[in-house]
């Protein structure tokens, strides 16, 4: 009678611990069913972030393409140019230039000596900008009928952005090119492109630009030279560029980076010669 009671406890001890395994088992079950349930919609959020980011970059680059095309074309002609080129087995040899010669005709009808034309260089028919390093040129725009008095700013930003459709433009109220003080000029870096304007990516390759570069200004049929001093970027409020300045001072602002308006490009030039 003891062994069958003995035996009969065991069995109730053994049927508790296999409750509480079942009792276990079920709780891990039930826990990797929630985290799967968790797991589910994160992963579906994953995956339609992925595609709102895809289909974001694509048409972020659709809508920039020609500014960014105009980079790639600086970015791979500065690599190539700076790669040495030589060919094998070949001596280098010293190049030597002489000054050229003046050549003399002589004109036999009246007997004496015919000189060349003097080469002379071509005022634009327009107010232009140029900068050599980076060969942008666009034609320098003036709004219109600008009431500054008035100090409407969302007016004078709606004849600005008409004007920027023709080339950059000189900011209403700031110092023309060669006069004393800050000389103002805005362009485009990338703009809608179903929008009208030639010029909607004239300022693409600006942030390339060094100190030292030459700007090249011809305003009424004569040229400045400009030589850059500074460049920095300001926020998009900062209204103090505009300020007027005492010295011959050129100043280029475009929006960066290219395809936003989170900063303006600020590009500062002196005066360094007049013609």
């Amino acid at each position: 009678m003891q062994n069958q009671n003995h035996k009969s406890e065991l069995s109730a001890a053994e049927v508790e611990q296999l409750r509480r395994e079942l009792m276990r088992a079920e709780a891990r079950f039930r826990r990797r069913i929630s985290r799967a349930r968790q797991a589910k919609p994160l992963a579906e959020f994953g995956k339609f972030g992925l595609t709102a980011v895809i289909i974001f970059v694509i048409v972020f680059v659709g809508m920039n393409f020609g500014a960014f095309e105009k980079q790639a074309v600086f970015l791979l002609a500065k690599v190539e140019s700076s790669e040495p080129v030589a060919a094998p087995n070949s001596v280098t040899k010293k190049v030597e230039f002489q000054k050229p010669k003046l050549v003399v005709a002589k004109d036999s009808k009246n007997n004496r000596l015919a000189l060349p034309p003097l080469l002379t260089e071509v005022a634009p028919p327009d107010n232009r900008l140029i900068i050599p390093s980076l060969s942008i040129q666009a034609p320098i725009q003036t709004p219109a009928n600008v009431d500054l008095t008035a100090a409407n700013w969302e007016t004078i930003e709606s004849q600005v952005q008409d004007a920027l459709q023709n080339g950059v433009v000189s900011f209403p109220g700031t110092a023309k090119p060669g006069e004393r003080g800050n000389a103002f000029i805005t362009g485009h870096s990338s703009y809608y492109p179903l929008l009208p304007g030639r010029y909607k990516d004239v300022f693409a390759l600006l942030p390339q630009i060094k100190i030292g570069d030459e700007i090249e200004v011809w305003q009424n049929e004569r040229k400045f030279t400009y030589r850059v001093s500074d460049k920095k970027e300001v926020s998009p409020r900062d209204v103090g560029v505009l300020e007027n300045t005492q010295d011959y001072r050129l100043t280029l602002m475009t929006c960066t980076p290219v395809g936003t308006a989170l900063h303006r490009l600020i590009v500062t030039a002196e005066l360094v010669k007049s013609a």
